[in-house]
């Protein structure tokens, strides 16, 4: 992912400029999977700043560790939002003759591969999406409570005076329940909770769908050059 930060401003680059309503014509399912996935991809990419870049120090007053869990935590609902538009834009007819004719073996195969990914991880995603992404489920914390040791502490920050405390009190605690309910996970109470390890495999298997990014560029192009916009 270090490609998002190389650079502020790429060292040089063209504009384009296209009539919106013949970049994504209504009524059109190409049209509309590939403008879903655009918006989708800016919101991945941000997220994956929030996660990465900084230090930011008005985002950044809980810890750092939260504004990471924050950022993380929307980018898992933004990839199974990813993952079904992929599924959605791979059944329209339109796209799959374009693919045939514009990406070639390699190319096509390359895709194929990532979208197996996205898919083979969809019950992680789901899991983590429903637990701590999309939601924050009652169930979900009381069982991640279980699992806090009785020697575990956490930070509260309260200012002395009440005109500085709606913008200064922090609740720092919250990053451990935060890694606590991902612990416990989304299963039945029978299932033992993941341990350290499990916990920090979904973060890597989530980092590995960051290349989402990419092939979501690559699709713009081959639409755009499929509907001669270039």
């Amino acid at each position: 992912m270090h490609w998002l930060l190389e650079s502020a401003k790429p060292r040089s680059a063209r504009i384009y400029q296209f009539n919106l309503r013949k970049l994504f014509p209504p009524d059109d399912e190409f049209a509309t999977c590939i403008a879903r996935l655009c918006i989708l991809r800016e919101d991945l990419s941000l997220e994956i700043k929030g996660i990465i870049a900084g230090p930011f120090d008005s985002l950044d007053t809980n810890t750092v560790a939260w504004r990471h869990n924050y950022f993380f935590r929307n980018s898992v609902r933004t990839l199974q939002e990813i993952a079904s538009a992929l599924h959605g834009l791979r059944s329209v007819p339109e796209f799959k003759r374009t693919l045939q004719k514009r990406f070639s073996t390699g190319e096509r195969k390359t895709f194929e591969e990532f979208c197996a990914q996205m898919q083979d991880a969809g019950g992680l995603i789901g899991e983590v999406r429903n637990i701590m992404g999309g939601h924050v489920k009652h169930m979900a914390v009381g069982k991640g409570l279980k699992l806090i040791n009785h020697d575990r502490t956490g930070f509260w920050e309260r200012p002395f005076s009440p005109e500085d405390r709606l913008a200064h009190t922090r609740h720092t605690f919250v990053s451990e329940l935060f890694i606590a309910i991902l612990q416990a996970g989304d299963g039945g109470d029978d299932l033992p909770p993941k341990d350290v390890t499990e916990v920090l495999e979904i973060a890597s298997v989530m980092a590995k769908l960051t290349a989402a990014i990419p092939h979501i560029d690559s699709l713009f192009e081959l639409y755009v050059a499929e509907r001669q916009l270039l």
